[in-house]
């Protein structure tokens, strides 16, 4: 209704379009809480913007974060390796589609840069309900080394810089 009834109504049509194209399944965990957050501070504000912002804020969206276990991405150890799970969805779904030229080692190198980002869940260390969903960068957790992402090379040491090359 609110596209229909709204003086705003190409905002409020490219906020349904944005939803649903950075879809959050808010039956996942955290994300029960910190889908309202994304929706308010994430859609609705860069809705009519320009797409890199949109896909940057969404990228460190707490609620895209627990979604797509962002959350759970780590530099590569003999424990862990980087999740891609967020840097296939970033490819196939949100950027340049199923067939869209990038490789798995593409995949792979854009995994190694978003690592390092944290999001504070309900049952993160001690909980108090002000901290749910703030996000946080831990270098230590980050792969600073260089990448090759698409032909490009992303040089080492960038830290939370990585995110913006």
């Amino acid at each position: 209704m609110r596209p229909i009834l709204s003086e705003r109504q190409l905002q409020e049509v490219m906020i349904q379009f944005w939803t649903d194209h950075f879809n959050i399944d808010q039956s996942k965990g955290d994300c029960r809480w910190l889908k309202v957050w994304d929706d308010r501070k994430v859609i609705r504000k860069h809705a009519l913007g320009k797409f890199p912002e949109l896909l940057r804020t969404s990228a460190l969206s707490p609620a895209m974060l627990w979604y797509l276990d962002g959350r759970k991405n780590v530099k590569e150890n003999q424990e862990d390796r980087p999740n891609e799970n967020y840097t296939r969805e970033l490819f196939e779904l949100h950027t340049l589609g199923v067939h869209g030229g990038y490789t798995q080692d593409d995949v792979e190198q854009v995994a190694r840069r978003l690592t390092g980002w944290r999001v504070q869940g309900r049952k993160s260390g001690n909980f108090y309900a002000s901290n749910i969903g703030k996000v946080g960068f831990r270098k230590d957790l980050h792969d600073d080394g260089e990448k090759k992402i698409l032909g490009r090379v992303v040089p080492a040491g960038l830290g939370k810089g990585d995110l913006d090359r």
